[in-house]
């Protein structure tokens, strides 16, 4: 009976719905809606706000801006970084009239004689390289980072090239005339090319304008503490090459090592100064050299001993250079100049085979003479050379008599240190050792 019941009320549904069938529609949109006529406005129509809110989250133009944002906020990010590398990567420039490095580094281009040949003064290599010159190439310069202009130089006339001396007819008046003629040509050649020194640059050229001034190749001597530093240094490396220097040295009248020992004892070892302090109260005039934290030379005894050979050669602007694949070279760093030490000191003795030995005797050896028999450190410097050249560290427009050479100067500041009271003279290295 409960499913006859059941059966009974769908019928009557059934019949209810088609006699009434807008009431069961709006039933039937009501239960699929979800919702009355009165809140469709509602859902369908948003207000504004709400409207903003439910925006998709990306669209094609949000794209574009955001990656517009991360590529500016990249690129600012990057910027520190890039400007560092640029900076570490920056060139000094070329036109800088005012650095003596620079200055330096073009004048050691011209120290290779295959390339370039001693001219006279007015035309030498100082002048070339304080216009901004370079060697390029044999007995040429050019403007490199500059202009780019390139000058060949040769003091051989015309007439020379043409018709050698050895061609003339050997007549007393001939040669007499050609003499002349060369001198005055020879002349008119070097002003021609003190003149090119300047205007063979570019009209747009910054070294056309200016060059270097006068005292661009000046010692910089003028501070104490930096200049005993530099001698210490050239010292050092020399008295590591002491079995290489010549014993055989010529030095000034005015220079009187013996006298400079004791002041340059204590500024090449100034940690013995405090010691020579604590026993013997210093001066209050007296100067102490520079800081201590480089290695010197010592000996196995107490007191070091001092190389005369290699002080006098630290004096006189000389140094070796301690990176250089050959042994026994002293160089310049202001004139570029290298000596082979080599050619002043006598070969190695080798034994005599042939000769018997003897018990009176020492082992027989040949003797033979070095190349060059005795090393003058000034006049191996080249002519232009600060240390021995008094215009170049003149501070005066023109030439005085109190001009002074680097190495003198340097002299003169030695003897200016006063020394603790009693101090001890050091020894030499080995007997006749003195120059």
């Amino acid at each position: 009976m409960p499913a006859l019941s059941t059966t009974k009320r769908k019928f009557h549904a059934i019949l209810e719905s088609i006699s009434n069938p807008s009431s069961t529609s709006l039933n039937v949109n009501n239960e699929h809606n979800n919702a009355s006529t009165t809140s469709l406005p509602v859902v369908q129509e948003p207000a504004p706000k709400r409207f903003k809110f439910a925006r998709p989250t990306s669209t094609p133009n949000d794209t574009a801006l955001t990656s517009s944002i991360q590529s500016k906020a990249s690129t600012t990010k990057l910027r520190p970084s890039t400007a560092s590398t640029m900076t570490e990567e920056k060139k000094p420039p070329n036109f800088a009239p005012w650095d003596r490095n620079q200055f330096l580094a073009r004048l050691e281009t011209f120290r290779h004689v295959d390339k370039w040949m001693t001219k006279p003064d007015p035309i030498n290599e100082v002048q070339w390289a304080k216009r901004g010159w370079t060697c390029v190439g044999r007995e040429r310069v050019g403007c490199v980072g500059g202009c780019g202009n390139e000058v060949f130089i040769s003091l051989e006339p015309e007439r020379e090239a043409q018709q050698p001396l050895e061609a003339i007819e050997p007549s007393v008046q001939a040669v007499d005339d050609y003499c002349d003629w060369r001198e005055e040509a020879q002349k008119e050649l070097i002003k021609r090319y003190t003149d090119m020194i300047v205007t063979e640059h570019d009209g747009g050229c910054l070294w056309r304008r200016r060059g270097c001034d006068d005292s661009i190749h000046r010692l910089p001597l003028a501070h104490q503490a930096t200049t005993f530093q530099s001698l210490r240094q050239r010292y050092e490396s020399l008295f590591a090459i002491s079995s290489d220097l010549p014993s055989n040295l010529s030095v000034p009248s005015n220079l009187n090592i013996s006298k400079l020992i004791p002041h340059l004892f204590y500024i090449l070892h100034p940690d013995l100064r405090g010691a020579a302090s604590t026993s013997h109260p210093a001066s209050p005039a007296s100067t102490t050299a520079a800081p201590t934290d480089e290695p010197r030379p010592t000996s196995s005894s107490s007191t070091p001993t001092i190389n005369p050979r290699a002080l006098t050669l630290a004096l006189l602007g000389w140094g070796a250079d301690p990176t250089s694949p050959i042994p026994g070279i002293a160089t310049c760093t202001s004139c570029f100049r290298r000596l082979g030490l080599w050619l002043f000191k006598s070969p190695p003795s080798s034994p005599n085979k042939s000769a018997p030995s003897s018990p009176t005797t020492t082992s027989s050896a040949t003797r033979s003479s070095p190349v060059i028999n005795r090393l003058d450190p000034i006049t191996e410097h080249r002519t232009y050379c600060p240390w021995i050249h008094a215009r170049s560290q003149s501070r005066n427009p023109t030439p005085t008599e109190g001009d002074l050479p680097g190495w003198e100067f340097l002299r003169d500041m030695v003897l200016r240190i006063r020394l603790p009271e009693g101090v001890k003279v050091p020894r030499y290295e080995g007997e006749g050792a003195m120059p």
